[in-house]
């Protein structure tokens, strides 16, 4: 009884296992850990950088604050753009 119980709860990799084989690894399963690590280090680097910086904290929170605006702004305008030229395309191809 327990030989088939046994049995019956092997799957692939077991059986793969005691040939000395493995199943192929996915290429996410490869890239997912190495940009986690990656992600890791970036994080670490900026707040590295920000302890470092020759401004105050003050200071480096507002020109963070200015440049985030300033892509908002430019974002925005793309968008803006795209809608607009979007619109000039559809209205031209009705007529």
């Amino acid at each position: 009884m327990d030989t088939l119980r046994t049995l019956r709860n092997l799957d692939k990799d077991d059986v793969l296992g005691a040939l000395g084989l493995q199943t192929r690894r996915s290429v996410a399963e490869y890239v997912l850990p190495v940009l986690g690590v990656f992600g890791a280090g970036l994080l670490v680097g900026v707040g590295v950088g920000m302890l470092a910086a020759p401004r105050s904290g003050r200071e480096l929170r507002d020109e963070l604050g200015r440049q985030a605006n300033n892509a908002r702004d430019r974002a925005r305008n793309a968008v803006n753009n795209a809608i607009n030229t979007a619109e000039q395309e559809v209205t031209s191809a009705q007529h």
